[in-house]
């Protein structure tokens, strides 16, 4: 299979693993390669086929942490978890010192790229399931809940915490689900009335109560004062 093909069946990208040098001096020359320097590494290469999305980061990550394991082998598959699950499912604001996180079958930690880091952590899981994760533009990415849990673990930031939760929300996951994930979180703020919450219901609460209360429609006629004179 020709360097085209194998870019065609990555979404454009490139590992410097799967070119010979011949090879790579050729892509640059006809302009196939239009950026070595992907993310300060030059272990991957953009093409002519890359597009962009917001996973495309992630894209390569994973792609680079298996660099001699063809994609349709990996089986059972390594996902992105975590704050990169979240940010690839347009959840919360997340920040660049967040961990990122590989789930990676153990059988499968042999080939693990670590000499080049690219990533910060590879959370080995012998009991990987093909309904942990689901692909979102051709990346495996763990769902909502248990990313949303590992990230809550990681981050001390009030609203950055309540942003993520009120998000997951908004896509889909219940409040009894949040409020059961939200445990992690118990007794870390202080509420308004000077206590920190003590169960995850009381965290939700206190997100709700401080940072992003809904308003109601009394609140959001007291917000317009309709004006006749500004009817055109």
């Amino acid at each position: 299979m020709g360097y085209r093909e194998i870019a065609a069946r990555q979404r454009g990208f490139l590992l410097r693993s799967q070119l010979t040098e011949e090879e790579i001096q050729e892509a640059r020359e006809t302009g196939f390669i239009i950026n070595e320097h992907l993310l300060y590494t030059k272990q991957a290469f953009e093409t002519q086929l890359s597009g962009y999305s917001t996973s495309d980061t992630y894209y390569w990550l994973w792609l680079l942490a298996f660099p001699t394991i063809p994609p349709e082998q990996r089986n059972p598959m390594p996902y992105m978890a975590g704050s990169a699950a979240l940010d690839i499912r347009g959840i919360g604001r997340i920040g660049s010192g967040d961990p990122m996180y590989v789930i990676t079958p153990p059988e499968l930690m042999l080939y693990a790229n670590i000499e080049e880091k690219v990533t910060d952590e590879f959370i080995v899981d012998d009991n990987i399931q093909p309904t942990d994760w689901s692909l979102i533009d051709d990346t495996p990415v763990e769902n909502t809940l248990p990313a949303l849990r590992k990230y809550l673990m990681t981050n001390d930031d009030f609203e950055y915490s309540a942003d993520a939760t009120l998000d997951a929300h908004y896509y889909g996951c219940s409040w009894d689900e949040l409020a059961e994930v939200l445990e992690v979180c118990t007794r870390r703020w202080t509420d308004e009335n000077g206590r920190k919450p003590q169960t995850g219901k009381e965290v939700l609460d206190h997100f709700l109560n401080e940072y992003a209360s809904p308003a109601t429609s009394k609140d959001e006629e007291d917000d317009y004062d309709y004006d006749e004179d500004d009817d055109w």
